[in-house]
């Protein structure tokens, strides 16, 4: 993963957070946080919500990812955020 930004490569810094880069990366189209962590439980890792939204934030941080709210409602937390690899 050599060809990733510096920033980027700094937050694949365990096998967990290897995995769900992989995920990420290996979406087509935009997804959401419930998309990439339903794929990894399917697959057998053992992983939490709060781990995948972390990793998630953390590259939108670093413009690896855009974020869109596709979904805005009067309770907070409950709009859907979906999130795309940037160009």
């Amino acid at each position: 993963m050599s060809e990733l930004p510096p920033g980027v490569q700094e937050l694949i810094s365990t096998p967990t957070r290897e995995k769900i880069f992989k995920m990420i990366a290996s979406q087509p189209d935009g997804f959401t946080l419930q998309v990439i962590h339903t794929a990894l439980i399917n697959q057998k890792v053992d992983i939490s919500l709060a781990s995948v939204q972390n990793i998630l934030k953390s590259l939108s941080y670093r413009g690896y990812l855009k974020v869109y709210t596709l979904k805005e409602t009067k309770t907070r937390g409950r709009s859907t955020v979906h999130y795309k690899k940037a160009e």
